[in-house]
């Protein structure tokens, strides 16, 4: 017992914190207030989410349905996040020869993976929960019986998504052992999760609305398909002691017997993901040289495309850029006519001729939205080394990462535009300055992630999803993209209110951007060759 706890201490000593920063120089600032930040935004986000929800719930009596509708949206988000992440957690791992060489039990290097996820998965869900349990405490001022079930119910509730999400990254991971499917599968599944949640979120009035009428019925219908959920809100409402036994005990045997069923082909299929497969072995091959500018290119959109979670991170703004401009595309009439009736002073055709501006806003959220550049330095990991050895320049390497960024996001977006110039029949001058800011606004953003991934790098990640979803550069990219995107479209809806023409709009934004990108551009070839040596494995 006492080798299992030394093993599980080593074992979380790595890979814990939500928002890992890791400089050669960290602060106080950096490594404490920085992260509390993160953590206190997305709480009080959480908070505001469920007192809106509670004020709709309080006046029919039902406000024990907030606690329902939380458990069963993170659980949603664990599985969604869990399905593409337990594969990199479990799977391949970059210790598995040292912990499988070491007289241990094999079943016990399952259980300290699948432990670990439980670890992170549980600050991740308290996350959502605290809040939405601290705004019930708020309204119904339960006893202290409330506050301990809670307590206990923030350590249960991750088990159960956790599991399905092994169960379906197990399979997934199966599959491609034999195929070549795998990171095309995980994509494609957290691409649907992630547009599930994107309509949900764009209809949560109506939901809401809907939620509050049918509330009980709402309730019930959860309860009885998510028994984590109906337990723990019967024992808020009722507690009875055996009924808690129950709930810990059911959750504890599904995690063992999790253990068993999946240690049964656990090392089969971790044998096959290292296996070396050797086609055609009597095919001649030419060799093809390239330039050191293409090579550097290759090799990063190679890394990107076989990276699941960078792929469905950088990439389904992209994607939602194209399903948006088709939506209005199709649907503009409907969409302007809703316009209008929440903004009197609109009419059909001022929308319409107001459309390159638009899509000029729209092109600017996007652009914003997708930072892919802010992980690449890290994604990186030890073979940074092999980098640092190669007879360049660490500029050159460092725009080798921004233009395949820019790569990657161009054809998204100019598929995008072309649909809205079809559909609306965009002038030359308005098709020009639109294609600019598709240029630009990529530019500018990706520009601003390499400088951000360059200082605050994160090289001893063990898998893409701690880099790419916890590190310090991305969600500061994603910070400053976020403010940048409400600074422009004020301005720019300020700017459509007083009537300014959209040429005379686009080209000023055109010129305090280009502006912004050139000074960009100077402090990163002034301190990129700094920053790059700097970088320590």
């Amino acid at each position: 017992m006492k080798k299992v706890f030394s093993l599980i201490k080593a074992n979380m000593s790595e890979g814990m914190n939500l928002f890992k920063i890791n400089t050669k120089k960290s602060s106080a600032f950096s490594k404490i207030i920085i992260p509390i930040f993160l953590v206190l935004t997305i709480m009080g986000l959480m908070y505001s989410y469920a007192e809106t929800t509670m004020q709709k719930l309080h006046p029919v009596n039902m406000e024990f349905v907030v606690l329902t509708l939380f458990i069963i949206i993170t659980s949603i988000l664990t599985i969604a996040e869990g399905i593409y992440k337990s594969s990199n957690l479990l799977f391949n791992c970059k210790d598995d020869n040292l912990l499988l060489s070491l007289p241990i039990k094999k079943t016990t290097v399952l259980f300290l993976r699948v432990f670990k996820f439980y670890m992170f998965e549980l600050l991740y869900n308290s996350l959502f929960l605290l809040p939405a349990m601290v705004v019930y405490a708020k309204y119904m001022e339960p006893n202290s019986i409330y506050y301990i079930i809670s307590f206990i119910g923030l350590l249960l509730f991750p088990i159960v998504p956790i599991l399905i999400s092994c169960f379906i990254g197990t399979f997934i991971t199966y599959v491609a052992s034999k195929f070549k499917g795998k990171n095309i599968v995980q994509t494609l599944i957290s691409f649907i999760f992630l547009l599930g949640i994107i309509y949900v979120s764009f209809n949560s009035e109506k939901l809401l609305a809907n939620i509050a009428q049918n509330a009980s019925n709402v309730n019930d219908f959860f309860c009885k398909l998510y028994y984590p959920a109906r337990v723990y809100v019967e024992l808020v409402n009722k507690f009875n002691f055996m009924k808690l036994l129950e709930f810990i005990l059911v959750h504890i045997g599904l995690f063992v017997l999790t253990i068993v069923l999946i240690g049964r082909v656990y090392f089969n299929i971790n044998t096959r993901t290292k296996a070396v497969k050797i086609y055609n072995a009597d095919k001649k091959y030419t060799i093809k040289t390239l330039t050191p500018m293409k090579s550097l290119i290759k090799k990063e959109f190679n890394r990107f495309i076989n990276s699941p979670v960078f792929i469905t991170n950088a990439g389904f703004g992209l994607v939602l850029f194209i399903l948006g401009c088709i939506i209005v595309a199709i649907k503009f009439d409907n969409i302007a006519q809703n316009l209008i009736e929440n903004i009197p002073d609109l009419n059909l055709e001022y929308i319409k001729n107001s459309m390159p501006v638009i899509l000029f806003g729209y092109i600017c959220i996007i652009s914003f939205l997708t930072s892919i550049t802010s992980s690449m330095i890290s994604l990186e990991g030890k073979s940074f080394y092999v980098l640092k050895s190669l007879p360049l320049k660490p500029y050159k390497i460092i725009k080798s990462k921004i233009l395949t960024a820019i790569l990657i996001m161009l054809p998204c977006i100019f598929f995008g535009n072309i649909i809205i110039y079809i559909r609306f029949k965009f002038d030359l001058l308005s098709i020009v300055l639109t294609m600019i800011a598709s240029f630009l606004f990529p530019l500018i953003s990706e520009t601003i992630g390499i400088i951000l991934n360059l200082k605050y790098p994160r090289m001893d990640a063990n898998n893409d999803t701690e880099v790419v979803k916890q590190s310090l550069s991305a969600s500061l990219s994603v910070f400053i993209g976020m403010v940048m995107i409400g600074i422009t479209i004020l301005l720019l809806s300020i700017s459509l209110y007083i009537k300014i023409s959209n040429v005379f709009i686009m080209l000023m934004f055109t010129f305090i951007y280009g502006i912004l990108y050139l000074i960009l551009m100077l402090y990163l070839h002034k301190t990129c060759n700094k920053s790059f040596e700097n970088i320590v494995v």
